[in-house]
């Protein structure tokens, strides 16, 4: 029966993954799974998950399709089911999808398809209308617009910002005059800018006018649903540190299986560092209660055994987690989510996924790091500023050789293509709530007091409260547990 179900799929190119094929084959009908999948052309996604498969083997279940003695050309009439409110849709996951290898020809593709990405975008902007490769800007006397990613930039004794900038046809040189309204916008290695501006005239630089970035539109307000759903954010956990705070830990648990206002959540993003690891800095063995990673992600388990069943966990991993530290990371590996019930859905680092009916943007955010140090006036007691300053260049870690470790993809994964309604993001242990052009910005707080080293940074952590949505209305608070 698995073998005519999965020939039926790869006959009708509906691709699976190892665990959707799993699950699959482990119903007790998995045809008439399969039926519900292939008649919902419109909805399904391009990769079925092992989440599909449980939320179509809820639709299959409340319906009757007729069995059909000649493989599923006719099922176009079956009825379907209302869509339950319940819905998680994967957008956008390098979770099975890793191509890279590690050589140079990877990284080319890598910037590659970051520079094309992001230049279709700054192709529509209205100021780039007529845009030019670099190598044909010398030729043009009138007003130049092109498109690079930045190489270099620097600051000349007198104030002035240059920049070196590159395509794939060339590399030029752009002025940015000090006291301009541009030149106080930071300048970060490897963004992709579009410039409108003239040559000097003695026809060396480019002296821009303008610096446009892709950047997101002006209005993206939630417009209301009929959704009664809350999602609530729960990130940077750290089990296994002896900086964890079981009694807030437990507080919370406490809340959501007693208070009225937790009955209405039914959905939980928890962005990475769910436990403390191994190795991840020096000295970290002094600071750790468990000392075994697999220990570690055991008493995660236990831990969240008090979130009710009726809430939909989806679990991301961060930088302290156990698999690759290069970005993007893929789910955890099949021997930790197996320690999980089927409650808990794991998704790669970042994600865009959709749930009822909101698009949502969840990365762990090790970037903001960068951000910071290279951006005058961002701070960790403000995280939320740092996450507008990704949307502005529709890219969550533009840098590469900073501190956030990038891998080698042939497709850039963490381009801001989809622009959602929501971003979260976690790793510097703030609670934040801000709003960018209609974009809810949220950074998930944590459950681990000041470690050394953020005392050595005079970071100050400001745990155990957790952000919560009305997916219906868009509106956002904050739940404190501190005590």
């Amino acid at each position: 029966m698995r073998k005519d179900v999965l020939r039926i799929f790869n006959e009708q190119g509906v691709l699976l993954d190892r665990d959707a094929a799993e699950a699959l084959s482990g119903l007790q009908d998995p045809m008439r799974c399969a039926k519900m999948i292939l008649n919902d052309t419109a909805n399904r996604p391009l990769v079925l998950t092992r989440a599909d498969i449980d939320y179509y083997e809820g639709c299959a279940l409340k319906v009757e399709i007729p069995i059909l003695s000649k493989g599923l050309a006719r099922i176009e009439n079956a009825v379907m089911a209302p869509e339950p409110k319940n819905r998680i849709r994967i957008l956008k996951d390098i979770t099975g999808n890793s191509t890279c290898v590690g050589n140079i020809i990877d990284f080319a593709k890598l910037f590659n398809d970051r520079f094309s990405t992001l230049k279709r975008m700054l192709a529509k902007r209205r100021e780039l209308a007529g845009l030019i490769p670099i190598s044909k800007v010398k030729r043009v006397e009138r007003d130049l617009r092109f498109v690079g990613i930045v190489n270099d930039s620097h600051t000349t004794k007198n104030g002035h910002t240059i920049i070196e900038m590159e395509d794939e046809t060339d590399r030029i040189q752009v002025l940015v005059m000090k006291g301009s309204r541009k030149a106080a916008d930071a300048i970060l290695k490897d963004e992709v800018l579009g410039i409108l501006g003239a040559f000097s005239k003695d026809g060396e630089i480019v002296i821009a006018k303008e610096i446009i970035r892709p950047d997101v539109p002006v209005n993206n307000a939630m417009l209301p649903n009929d959704s009664e759903s809350i999602l609530a954010f729960v990130s940077d956990i750290h089990v296994g540190s002896n900086t964890f705070l079981p009694e807030k830990w437990n507080r919370f648990m406490g809340w959501l299986n007693r208070d009225p206002v937790a009955k209405d959540i039914k959905y939980i993003i928890m962005p990475g560092d769910l436990v403390d690891g191994i190795g991840i800095y020096p000295g970290q063995e002094d600071e750790l209660l468990i000392e075994d990673v697999y220990a570690q992600y055991a008493e995660l388990v236990n831990l969240i055994r008090g979130i009710p069943d009726w809430i939909k966990v989806i679990m991301m991993p961060g930088n302290h987690d156990a698999v690759r530290l290069a970005e993007p990371q893929p789910a955890l590996p099949k021997e930790i989510t197996s320690l999980f019930d089927s409650n808990i859905l794991f998704v790669g680092n970042p994600c865009s996924l959709e749930i009822e009916g909101r698009s949502i943007l969840a990365y762990h955010g090790r970037s903001i790091d960068d951000f910071i140090g290279s951006i005058r006036n961002l701070t960790y007691a403000n995280p939320v500023d740092a996450m507008r300053e990704m949307l502005k260049r529709r890219h969550l870690a533009p840098i590469y050789g900073d501190r956030t470790a990038l891998a080698p993809e042939q497709k850039d994964y963490l381009v801001i293509d989809r622009v959602p309604n929501v971003f979260v993001t976690g790793h510097v242990h703030a609670c934040g709530v801000a709003d960018y052009r209609g974009i809810k910005l949220i950074n998930a707080s944590a459950w681990q007091s000041q470690t050394a080293y953020q005392r050595m940074h005079n970071q100050n952590p400001d745990p155990a409260k957790v952000p919560m949505m009305s997916l219906g209305t868009g509106e956002v608070w904050v739940e404190d547990f501190t005590g």
